[in-house]
């Protein structure tokens, strides 16, 4: 897989990257892909920077605008929010890859092998019920809802209540939106319940917040974890600095052959295992307690605040003022 990705994603370099220091390969710590040093980089170095490409970038703003224009309401925003409408555009790549979906963006006969490339090389769905919390077993799902801040089940519910209005109001063309589709050599779920659940999955643990927008950026999504990392930031490249794009910044010295490494940011340890589906080590060291406190019946507002606990705690507690 690192080797079609990196020979794809080769050929079509000139349209994607204004810097580029690293080739795809396989990460020596996790055993999937990730990004590794052509030649040595030094600390402070940028060594991947790429534009905003509309014809290979994933966001909220190209599913509305371009590839679901006219399908979805113009303003459309699901109880997943953006992250859903990226997860939408996966599953589009993915009927692609099948040559089924909406075919949209245009795209050159080279960026079109690199994204059919990209996305056969994502886990897929089985991969995926090891790697992430919301395609865990259910009895592992419960544990993790009993024991952190982030409801999962409210993700969960979320999920669902989308992929039930999406299933009614968008995918009842199956030509255009199959249920499933043959993909990487296996029948996996498409335009469904399902389906929808492994994009989201996919869409939280690879989608980063730059310039003021979500945005899942095909090849900077490789790049895997380190505290010590820099996070993906947004800046002007090119040779006249005037192309606005995402880039990483070296946060240390690499020598050739060596695996790069970003941080994913400042996130919670609950926020770092609901969305990527691990705890990083900086994350272990922070204490975690809980509070328990009471509304005064008398509280002109008590009413209110119970249905605020009651909306927080999500039926992990009984109705009750404590």
């Amino acid at each position: 897989k690192s080797h079609d990705l990196d020979e794809a994603f080769s050929a079509c370099k000139d349209e994607l990257a204004k810097a580029c220091k690293v080739t795809i390969g396989v990460s020596q710590a996790t055993g999937r892909l990730g990004l590794v040093a052509t030649k040595p980089i030094k600390k402070g170095e940028v060594f991947l920077a790429m534009p905003y490409e509309d014809r290979s970038m994933l966001t909220a703003e190209i599913a509305r605008k371009v590839v679901f224009k006219n399908m979805l309401p113009e303003k459309f925003e699901g109880w997943t929010g953006d992250t859903g409408l990226i997860a939408l555009l996966i599953l589009n790549e993915v009927a692609r890859a099948a040559s089924k979906g909406v075919d949209l963006p245009r795209r050159s006969p080279t960026l079109d092998s690199f994204m059919k490339t990209w996305v056969i090389s994502l886990p897929s769905p089985d991969e995926m019920k090891e790697l992430h919390p919301l395609m865990w077993p259910e009895e592992d799902q419960e544990v993790l809802q009993s024991s952190s801040t982030n409801k999962i089940y409210r993700v969960l519910d979320d999920i669902d209540e989308d992929a039930a209005w999406l299933s009614e109001k968008l995918f009842q063309n199956r030509d255009i939106f199959p249920e499933t589709v043959l993909w990487n050599g296996e029948t996996v779920p498409c335009f469904s319940n399902d389906g929808f659940k492994w994009a989201m999955a996919l869409a939280q643990s690879r989608s980063v917040f730059v310039d003021g927008a979500l945005r899942l950026l095909p090849v900077i999504d490789m790049c895997n974890h380190s505290d010590e990392g820099e996070e993906v930031t947004g800046g002007y490249m090119g040779t006249f600095g005037t192309t606005q794009g995402a880039q990483i910044v070296a946060s240390q010295n690499y020598k050739a052959g060596e695996e790069v490494l970003c941080s994913y940011g400042p996130k919670s340890a609950a926020d770092y295992l609901l969305e990527h589906g691990f705890c990083p080590p900086h994350c272990w060291k922070t204490a975690v307690s809980e509070l328990t406190f009471e509304v005064d019946p008398e509280d002109r507002f008590y009413d209110d605040k119970l249905d605020i606990l009651e909306f927080e705690t999500y039926d992990q507690a009984p109705m009750d003022p404590v």
